[in-house]
């Protein structure tokens, strides 16, 4: 992956709320970053891979899916999918300072539109 998404990816750390969150190419090169050794770089990279094959799973059987949230006792996981198949991947809390729906909608539109 590029560099530019590799520096937006470091900068959407800063996002009050953001745990953890990653970008997996279809070449299946994954990039993370994280606020927390609880959160290894494997365990996000494999929930990276889980979420890129959900996407296909949905789209194989024509669910228009282009954001995607799990929900988990303390954490939310969020994930986005572009047209060229990078994949987008956010841990958040759910609750304490949390990760703002307008800032959710801010990074996911920041990514769709990013140059890869």
């Amino acid at each position: 992956m590029r560099e530019n998404l590799h520096s937006w990816l470091t900068e959407k750390m800063k996002v009050p709320g953001i745990l953890a969150c990653g970008l997996r190419a279809p070449d299946r090169k994954t990039f993370t970053r994280s606020a927390s050794v609880q959160f290894t770089p494997a365990a996000l990279e494999y929930a990276c891979r889980c979420l890129t094959d959900t996407f296909h799973v949905l789209r194989a059987n024509q669910f228009p899916a282009g954001l995607v949230r799990w929900v988990y006792a303390n954490y939310f996981v969020y994930g986005s999918i572009r047209q060229d198949g990078i994949c987008f991947a956010v841990l958040a809390r759910r609750e304490g300072p949390g990760l703002e729906p307008a800032d959710l909608e801010n990074i996911i539109a920041e990514f769709q539109n990013l140059q890869a």
